[in-house]
């Protein structure tokens, strides 16, 4: 029998075990794993590392923050993406004052259609739960297959108060659904960014002391009791200091079900950026922010033990001029900076090469534990038999310098610019069909669909 496509010769990994053996696609889904399978295309893959397609459930594509929309839209984003090995992402819908949570999805779906590359999934982010009937709204998500949220304790425009956390949280546990949350304490935050402005204050080096750890694991630590208290699954999303980890640990001592996300900037760079001289540290404002090299050894070691689950970008890009700016104190620089393309590779050779996680922690936290916290597990997060085709290959002996101009993303400036590596994506598959070959993308956007999330998988 010959199948569609044949990747031939490969190293297969998944979370159970690391073999070489041939991969049978037909109809976008992996038919037999075997020896000397035959097919209409063959994929030589020898001297590859075959793995499940990366899932990036943290993107901020298309996003509008502050009235400004950032520069990587549904196109460009998951392009960028795709080049750097993921083959599905979860992006976030925000709720509009007002407006319900599904005009959000739709908004969202909209923007997407006949753009995106891969496969897409959204959060519905709770700004106004006022304006909706929590439980009506929930269970029409579900039912379209939006299964998680999202809700903020600090940043404003986007911050809930208490009892409306509770009130999400509550709700979310009656509708079985999973709770993204970005855990800082928004009145400390708040106060001494007011008190550090009223000091005169206003450089990007004072943005650590403004958002602190003792912020963010107050957070972790409230919205943990909540989740506790109402029986709500909680995710906290980018993860960043060892006292955040900490209250993480203590919930879990607890019995509360709580998940950890880290992403690539905390694992890569260190708040030494911000203390760049011409307004250079601009560039590396992200929420929270950058961190110590205590904070880095917590969250690699977090990594290796499996204390944080995922490892997803928060891919939020801004221009230059719009973070280079005298004019702009450290609260007003937008947050966020490109990762799509480069956090795979880079866990890979930062992580795996050199010894700080195995190659199976490596899978569990870019693929397997995203599909099963949010819903697509058995489809994606594996290789297997009746699963997508969403296949990445890594040549460990690809050599890498990243170059701000040649990357996907629209950005016009890269945070890991001149980082030199060796062993990097070189190809990715979305549901059988080739995207990027020899690191070039050969397909066309609107390959992707909205993914049809079922309820999270308890880890």
């Amino acid at each position: 029998m010959d199948f569609e496509t044949v990747i031939k010769g490969g190293t297969i990994n998944t979370v159970e075990s690391s073999f070489v053996a041939d991969i049978g696609i037909t109809g976008g889904k992996v038919a037999a794993i075997g020896s000397d399978l035959g097919g209409i295309e063959v994929i030589d893959a020898s001297g590859l590392q075959v793995i499940p397609g990366a899932i990036d459930v943290h993107t901020h594509f298309a996003t509008e923050v502050g009235g400004h929309r950032t520069a990587d839209d549904y196109e460009s984003g998951s392009r960028a993406a795709a080049v750097g090995g993921i083959t599905s992402f979860i992006n976030f819908a925000f709720q509009q004052p007002g407006h319900s949570l599904q005009q959000a999805v739709d908004l969202e779906h909209q923007m997407a259609a006949g753009r995106s590359y891969l496969d897409f999934g959204v959060h519905a982010v709770v700004t106004d739960p006022t304006a909706v009937n929590l439980d009506s709204e929930l269970r029409q998500l579900a039912e379209r297959g939006v299964t998680s949220l999202k809700v903020f304790t600090a940043v404003e425009g986007f911050q809930l108060h208490r009892q409306q956390i509770l009130e999400v949280l509550e709700a979310a546990a009656r509708a079985r659904m999973i709770v993204a949350v970005h855990a800082e304490d928004g009145p400390l935050v708040n106060h001494l960014t007011g008190k550090l402005l009223a000091e005169g204050k206003r450089s990007v080096a004072h943005l650590p002391d403004a958002r602190p750890p003792e912020s963010e694991a107050a957070a972790t630590s409230l919205v943990s009791q909540y989740a506790g208290m109402v029986g709500c699954p909680v995710y906290f999303v980018h993860l960043s200091c060892r006292k955040a980890l900490d209250a993480v640990r203590e919930a879990r001592r607890q019995g509360i079900r709580v998940y950890v996300e880290t992403r690539p900037a905390y694992l890569f760079l260190d708040r030494s950026r911000y203390e760049l001289p011409n307004f250079e540290g601009n560039k590396f404002v992200c929420w929270p922010p950058l961190r110590g090299l205590d904070d880095q050894t917590a969250l690699w070691e977090g990594l290796r033990n499996g204390e944080i689950q995922t490892y997803a970008t928060d891919h939020t890009t801004w221009m230059a001029s719009e973070k280079i700016r005298p004019d702009l104190s450290f609260q007003d620089i937008p947050g966020g900076v490109a990762n799509v393309q480069t956090s795979v590779g880079m866990l890979f050779n930062e992580g795996v090469r050199k010894g700080r996680i195995s190659m199976r922690r490596f899978i569990e936290v870019t693929s397997a534990n995203p599909a099963r916290l949010f819903g697509m597990w058995p489809q994606k997060g594996t290789i297997a038999v009746g699963s997508d085709a969403d296949i990445t290959m890594i040549d460990p002996q690809h050599e890498i310098q990243i170059v701000a101009s040649e990357m996907e993303s629209r950005s016009d400036f890269d945070p890991y610019e001149a980082w030199r590596g060796t062993g990097w994506p070189v190809f990715t598959m979305s549901r059988g069909g080739v995207v990027v070959r020899n690191g070039k993308v050969v397909a066309k956007p609107g390959l992707g669909r909205p993914l049809q999330r079922l309820r999270y998988e308890a880890l």
